[in-house]
């Protein structure tokens, strides 16, 4: 059986994240989420089976954490798909550096919304100076990773369509 994700959506209906089967099945066996959905695959067990839950909705409301709010080097790579953000190369993990927007050495952070994948190329054209000082263009402005961009390309392959309602491709 391949590793089926559930969707879990808050009590308003706001995706949270994909979890495992043994959460899935602990939420509704302790009757804190609702079935919305289903896979066609069973889980058996000793004393019956199921359809594998593909979207679960939280019965309670809770406070909501947005995914992936700590920096990270993974995330940035993901988010920008490997590809340089001056001159769009696609680049092999061995390539890819992370380029401060505004240099740290100008007080800029390191953050989702200051960092993006480079290429070593422009990265030393670039140096210590903002886009605009070293005459150079972002193809696109850096932006906090969503949960979206986070999940597609890590599930497409177990994708539910059902999952389209409350996950925008």
């Amino acid at each position: 059986m391949q590793n089926l994700k559930t969707l879990l959506l808050s009590a308003s209906y706001e995706t949270l994240s994909l979890i495992n089967e043994r959460k899935a099945l602990k939420l509704l066996l302790k009757d804190k989420a609702e079935l919305i959905s289903s896979w066609e695959e069973d889980i058996t067990w000793g004393s019956g089976k199921m359809k594998y839950p593909a979207i679960l909705k939280l019965k309670n409301h809770i406070k909501i954490t947005y995914f992936n709010t700590n920096f990270s080097r993974k995330s940035v790579v993901k988010r920008d798909q490997s590809y340089c953000q001056y001159c769009n190369k696609k680049l092999s993990p061995s390539q890819i550096t992370i380029d401060h927007v505004i240099p740290k050495s100008q007080k800029g952070s390191t953050s989702f919304t200051n960092c993006v994948v480079c290429c070593n190329a422009c990265n030393s054209k670039k140096a210590d100076r903002t886009p605009e000082q070293a005459g150079m263009k972002l193809l696109k402005k850096p932006v906090h990773p969503s949960f979206t961009s986070n999940y597609i390309s890590e599930y497409q392959d177990q994708w539910h369509n059902d999952w389209n309602s409350y996950i925008l491709k």
